[in-house]
């Protein structure tokens, strides 16, 4: 292990620096902007950008002897038109993602599909409204915002990938809580996460090819010569006073202390659940929007709006579904399996049948696996493009099922995971859902391991449930269904 005394020499990225550059990049800390002051400058410089487009197009299409001025006076509701459209569809296509805004190629394509989306709505308002602006102008201010927006988004990856505008950590705690962190810092790499190293009173090594830097009683002295953005605690025991106050005073120069499940959602957009402490669990569940009850009557009107809104499409599409379902196999069009709702309260859930009737002829529950041989011709493609759940609107008109929400389980299935993973009851504080933030983020699993990762995701909808998520969610559920990447 290298002592404290013995390390005069930087680091990983420092080791080959010149003294004028580690003070060149000191300078730089006041520029490290954390995730909140980059999305806000984003957001910024979109809305900037967008008018701009705007304003450009109307020059470019104005009559020769009408002033600019003129024209945007007599077409200015089309400058609050297209920034908050654009806003709301690049937030829905995840440019406002700050782990993920590095991509350049990504946010090429995000821009690309914001501007066909916007110009889609478009139509649609133009083919109801004559007196709407011509298509090309809309196709002109399209064009400028899409480009200058992916400018701006090349140029922003570029400086935020820079090794000057990295966001340096420091891990207390070499075990699995700190390798877990460590990891997913590591498998992001372009959101500009530097680890430098761990801090752990017990003798260990290098680990994952980061170094073991100190004990926690040299934390300050770590701090002052490493210069961290933050310190991560990822310690598996109760915080002590000592440790605590070391914390205090590292906070005091400036440096960040976040507590390892805190950073992990934030970057990985799930909870670490084997890693928190039942107290940090209980605490991340209260004064949270799923106990607000407007919260709550909001959620259900806006399932019984989408159903009322679903009606035409399902009166034309179930009728076809079933009689595809009757032309390819003998038995049921319909299917019902018990489930567990809200509180673990047991319910029929409805769906197309897609397998053979004889599918659990002796009568043991089992996860669908790929390439299931139980299934239909037909319910392969049903169950792929998730057609085959449309029936769930009945369970969600019923008040057992939201449109939003954890996939409701067998309770075979709720047994046997509750003895192998850690809270796996708080999904059922909530109401079921059709689709969900781990439907969308995560494939059909058929394991423990995945059903471990899908309560990870369960437990951040959980904590951050809000009407805009799931209009998030249902958005992302679209492409989902598009993508055929149903089971």
């Amino acid at each position: 292990m290298m002592s404290i005394q013995s390390s005069k020499q930087p680091l990983n990225d420092v080791t080959d620096r010149t003294l004028g550059n580690i003070k060149f990049e000191r300078k730089l800390e006041l520029f490290r902007f954390p995730f909140s002051e980059r999305r806000a400058l984003l957001l910024f410089v979109d809305v900037l950008l967008v008018a701009t487009a705007v304003f450009l197009a109307l020059v470019m299409w104005q009559k020769q002897e009408t002033a600019v001025i003129d024209i945007v006076r007599a077409y200015w509701y089309w400058f609050p038109f297209v920034l908050f459209s654009w806003v709301i569809l690049s937030w829905l296509n995840d440019l406002y993602d700050i782990p993920s805004a590095n991509y350049k190629t990504l946010a090429a394509s995000r821009v690309f599909t914001v501007g066909v989306l916007l110009f889609l709505g478009y139509m649609v308002l133009f083919f109801f409204n004559k007196r709407a602006l011509p298509r090309l102008f809309f196709m002109s201010a399209i064009f400028f915002s899409a480009m200058f927006v992916t400018l701006w988004r090349w140029g922003y990856a570029i400086v935020f990938s820079a090794r000057s505008f990295c966001h340096r950590v420091i891990i207390v705690g070499q075990n699995e809580r700190g390798k877990t962190i460590a990891n997913a810092l590591k498998r992001t790499p372009l959101i500009n996460y530097r680890v430098i190293g761990f801090v752990d009173n017990a003798v260990h090594g290098a680990e994952n090819g980061l170094p073991l830097l100190g004990k926690e009683t040299d934390l300050l002295k770590l701090t002052r010569e490493y210069k961290p953005d933050e310190i991560v605690v990822a310690i598996e025991r109760d915080l002590e006073k000592e440790l605590f106050l070391r914390l205090v005073e590292c906070q005091a120069l400036g440096v960040k202390v976040s507590w390892m499940p805190d950073l992990y959602e934030k970057v990985c957009r799930r909870v670490p659940i084997q890693h928190v402490d039942p107290s940090w669990a209980l605490f991340a569940m209260q004064e949270k929007p799923i106990f607000h009850r407007i919260q709550y009557a909001g959620k259900r009107l806006l399932d019984l709006a989408l159903i009322l809104l679903a009606l035409p499409v399902l009166v034309i599409f179930i009728p076809l579904i079933a009689l595809a379902v009757r032309w390819d196999s003998p038995g049921p069009v319909f299917y019902r399996q018990v489930r567990c709702g809200l509180a673990g309260k047991q319910f029929y859930i409805y769906k197309f049948r897609t397998m053979r009737t004889d599918a659990e002829k002796d009568g043991r529950a089992r996860w669908a696996q790929k390439n299931d041989p139980r299934i239909t011709r037909v319910g392969r493609f049903l169950r792929k493009s998730r057609l085959d759940e449309l029936p769930q609107l009945y369970n969600v008109l019923r008040g057992e099922m939201s449109i939003v929400g954890p996939r409701p389980e067998r309770p075979e299935f709720v047994a046997k995971l509750e003895e192998e993973i850690p809270y796996y009851r708080t999904r059922l504080i909530v109401k079921p859902g059709i689709t969900g933030w781990a439907q969308v983020h995560y494939d059909y699993g058929n394991t423990i391991e995945d059903g471990l990762i899908k309560l990870q995701y369960d437990f951040y909808y959980i904590r951050y449930q809000s009407l805009a998520l799931d209009i998030y969610i249902m958005f992302r559920t679209v492409g989902v269904l598009l993508r055929l990447k149903g089971t």
